[in-house]
């Protein structure tokens, strides 16, 4: 409520600027979060595509790796069954080792499951039997890469094995190479060394969900197959999502496979670095529109102020319509648009009606509605006027002769259409600055302004004979008594009152004599 009273309280111009700028910071608040949502999409999506390619292609080159690595033991496995002279294990499993740095050590076990050739050596006694823990390869007889095991030296490695089989199809053992992933090689090279430059970072998981790889040295080993993203790299499927971590942080993460040895490649960069590089763009892009918002504001501040201008003009000076100069002030405002100009004229048009009926109930207060001369209310305003400014004068008081008889033989009507001739041939007879006025059914005073009494006597008694010479209707002739008063010194309410009485005593002094003439008051004789 209080805030409804203080709009509708309020000026236009404070409601074009509420509503301008209200319309502007909504639409510019609204266009920053459409703006922040697109954006913040959009750099979810690329982080998630461009985390699962980095793993993808992770993957792919560990899979040529060990897909290099298993056809180099196959290439040995079948040199060593032809029993060539050329060829001796021990010289073999040197070759594969020095041949690449893909495997750490090389080894070749009998059909005894005895070690026959080992390289480097030293790392196995040869004749040692590898324990029943060790023997996957020797059972499975078939192109092998094993999972992840920890080895009698104490190292973690897997075994990429070939079975050796004789000419007559006889099973004489395998020949394994080993990658260490503990050590660096080729393998652990391409799964540790990468050049992020943020938080971002890659981890390898087995298919039991083991991390053999991770930015954190102390964390391999350790299973983390609850993981929802580890769930869907175990599952040898490729593709990305937002997910949490074992610490419960949210990431952005891609994954890939390496189906050769059932492992999951995982990278994945912390949602809150993504979003406060968003905030940061957001925050920049918000300073650099600040100068084009200012400048827009401004603008709206000045248009709202010259559209208003002209309607506060004209509403102040609707306020003040008593004021003489109204219409003037409203004439000289400056209504430079379609709605502002029309109201102007509307305001113009209104002022004028109303001060043509205020003048109108004025003359109507002020004006006898028979004769159209000043009775008793318009004449007091003038007698104010003339004490108000010392302005002496002579009075007439004029009184038509035997009126009762006009009515009574030709009645009312006609008795009225004769004192309307008789004020109109008044108002023709007298001068310009002379007034008229009717005081009673048959009776006026004439108010000469600045007349002496002789003079004013000379008036009264042309008038007389100009009425007693004019034709009148249905009567022909009517004459009037004339008395003259007037003011011969200060001008104040007590010497208008004596020159009206002057008169109205010289009027009767008429009457008696006959009427048809003018007498003098003895106060006018004697000025």
């Amino acid at each position: 409520m209080p805030l409804f009273r203080y709009i509708v309280r309020t000026d236009l111009r404070r409601l074009i600027l509420l509503l301008t700028i209200g319309s502007v910071l909504v639409t510019l608040g609204n266009s920053y979060l459409a703006i922040y949502n697109v954006q913040r999409q959009l750099l979810m999506d690329s982080t998630l595509e461009a985390n699962q390619r980095y793993a993808a292609k992770v993957a792919e080159s560990a899979q040529m790796l060990l897909t290099s690595a298993q056809h180099s033991v196959a290439y040995s496995a079948e040199l060593l069954a032809h029993q060539s002279p050329s060829t001796s294990p021990d010289e073999e499993v040197a070759r594969l080792v020095k041949q690449s740095e893909i495997f750490n050590s090389a080894i070749v076990i009998n059909h005894k499951a005895e070690v026959v050739s080992v390289f480097p050596e030293g790392t196995v006694e040869k004749g040692y039997v590898i324990p029943e823990n060790t023997r996957q390869s020797f059972y499975e007889r078939k192109p092998l890469i094993t999972s992840p095991f920890h080895s009698i030296s104490g190292n973690t490695l897997i075994s990429i094995s070939h079975p050796i089989w004789g000419e007559d199809g006889q099973y004489l053992g395998y020949i394994s190479g080993t990658i260490y992933l503990n050590k660096n090689g080729s393998i652990s090279r391409l799964m540790k060394e990468h050049f992020f430059t943020d938080a971002t970072y890659l981890y390898v998981v087995d298919q039991y969900g083991e991390l053999l790889f991770h930015a954190d040295p102390k964390r391999v080993g350790q299973n983390v197959s609850q993981m929802p993203i580890v769930q869907q790299a175990m599952s040898l499927a490729e593709g990305s999502k937002e997910a949490k971590n074992s610490l419960n942080i949210n990431m952005l993460a891609g994954y890939a496979p390496v189906p050769a040895a059932n492992w999951g490649v995982v990278v994945q960069r912390p949602k809150e670095l993504v979003m406060g590089a968003l905030n940061s763009q957001m925050l920049n892009v918000l300073w650099r529109s600040l100068p084009i918002a200012a400048l827009t504001l401004i603008i709206i501040w000045v248009m709202a102020y010259l559209i208003s201008k002209p309607l506060r003009q004209l509403a102040r000076n609707a306020g003040n319509v008593n004021d003489e100069d109204v219409q003037n002030h409203i004439v000289s405002i400056r209504s430079w648009y379609f709605e502002a100009s029309q109201l102007k004229i509307a305001v113009l048009n209104a002022i004028g009606l109303l001060n043509e009926k205020i003048h109108k109930l004025d003359a109507d207060s002020n004006t006898d509605p028979l004769t159209q001369l000043y009775n008793r209310r318009g004449m007091q305003r003038w007698l104010d006027e003339f004490e108000a400014k010392g302005q002496q004068f002579s009075v007439l008081a004029l009184d038509i002769d035997h009126f009762k008889a006009v009515n009574d033989r030709f009645g009312h009507d006609v008795g009225d259409r004769v004192i309307q001739q008789l004020a109109a041939l008044m108002t023709e007879f007298l001068r310009e600055q002379d007034l008229a006025c009717r005081v009673g059914g048959e009776e006026f005073l004439i108010f000469l302004p600045d007349t002496k009494c002789d003079r004013a006597t000379n008036i009264a008694r042309s008038l007389c004979e100009h009425v007693a010479s004019t034709n009148m209707p249905k009567v022909q002739r009517i004459t009037v008594s004339i008395g003259v008063g007037c003011i011969h010194a200060d001008v104040d309410a007590r010497a208008i009152d004596l020159a009206i009485k002057q008169a109205d005593a010289a009027l009767y002094e008429a009457k008696n004599a006959g009427r048809n003439c003018v007498r003098a008051s003895q106060c006018s004789l004697d000025s």
